[in-house]
């Protein structure tokens, strides 16, 4: 009769190893799924302001003023450490900087589009969300500025051009909506 021998030790060891490359592997590819998601909300919010912005502008035959996070529950505020900077966050004790922007632009909207909590600081700002900014630059300028997860080239959207900036792995884009001299 064959006597049932159990696993050696070596088998063990060779199995958990095994294992444990497959869960890192998925870990990698769940992290990497996680980013593009938050970027890919990133940019259709960026899409959706930027075409009400231009119906506004259509309208009304200029940018709205002011500078702003971009969506309702989006508030301006500091971070934990007081640091200033353009914190745009989903945090309801913070004070809606341009409520007068929010009110304008809802004819233009059916809805504020949600955003990931992504950071970037710039050694000095913290930064989040979507920002828009009137007269940014040369004083004629009209921005929406983004921050994406990870170190990545700004995506191209609706034309628009933009320019990157990369701190503390994620990457800030300005993209110029239009100028102030637009007719």
């Amino acid at each position: 009769m064959k006597k049932n021998r159990g696993f050696t030790i070596v088998e063990l060891l060779i199995v958990i190893v095994v294992i444990a490359i497959l869960a890192s592997i998925s870990v990698v590819a769940y992290n990497g799924i996680q980013q593009r998601s938050k970027n890919s909300q990133v940019t259709h919010a960026l899409q959706t302001w930027t075409k009400a912005l231009k119906l506004y502008k259509a309208q009304n035959g200029r940018w709205p003023n002011g500078w702003t996070c971009l969506g309702e529950n989006y508030k301006y505020g500091l971070d934990g450490t007081g640091t200033s900077g353009a914190q745009c966050r989903s945090d309801h004790s913070q004070v809606d900087s341009q409520p007068a922007f929010h009110t304008a632009m809802r004819p233009f909207m059916s809805s504020f589009p949600s955003l990931p909590e992504t950071t970037w600081y710039d050694g000095t700002n913290w930064y989040r969300g979507l920002m828009y900014a009137y007269a940014g630059g040369d004083g004629t300028q009209v921005y929406i500025m983004t921050v994406y997860s990870g170190t990545i080239s700004c995506p191209v959207v609706d034309g628009l051009s933009a320019s990157a900036n990369q701190s503390g792995g994620n990457t800030m884009c300005n993209y110029l909506v239009g100028r102030t001299t637009d007719t």
